[in-house]
């Protein structure tokens, strides 16, 4: 089964960062049930925001792993070479699945690490004016 199987689902209303942290954090109970059956280390939602905590740390590591190996497998999905004389078509559904496997794992790793989605929109939007003076100052 893939996001091909479920063409119509319905977008909640409102804050769109909030409603996936929503989603994430919905999901996390049962993923957590089955890692922990499995062995895998998982941080209650007490620990959330510990980032001291080695256990925190080592989830945080873990995660950010998962991040890449989807990231790795959406770049997989892109086969056109600079260097070859024909183009081959990419599976867009598929590449756009794999982005979203990496957000899954990286909104766990925010959520993980403590952060809301107020959090993230802030430091991000402090760093895009970072990024603003630097352009604007040829830093």
């Amino acid at each position: 089964m893939n996001v091909t199987d479920f063409e119509h689902v319905e977008i909640p209303e409102g804050d769109m960062l909030q409603g996936l942290f929503d989603g994430q954090a919905s999901l996390l109970p049962k993923y957590h049930e089955i890692e922990r059956s499995r062995g895998f280390i998982v941080v209650d939602p007490e620990q959330y925001g510990q980032l001291d905590h080695r256990f925190v740390q080592s989830r945080i590591k873990d995660l950010k792993q998962r991040c890449d190996e989807e990231l790795d497998e959406a770049m997989n999905t892109l086969k056109n070479k600079p260097w070859k004389q024909s183009e081959v078509h990419t599976d867009e559904a598929h590449f756009y699945e794999e982005l979203a496997d990496a957000l899954h794992f990286f909104l766990e790793l925010c959520i993980t690490a403590g952060m809301t989605a107020e959090d993230l929109a802030r430091v991000y939007h402090r760093k895009h004016a970072v990024n603003e003076f630097r352009q604007r100052s040829n830093y």
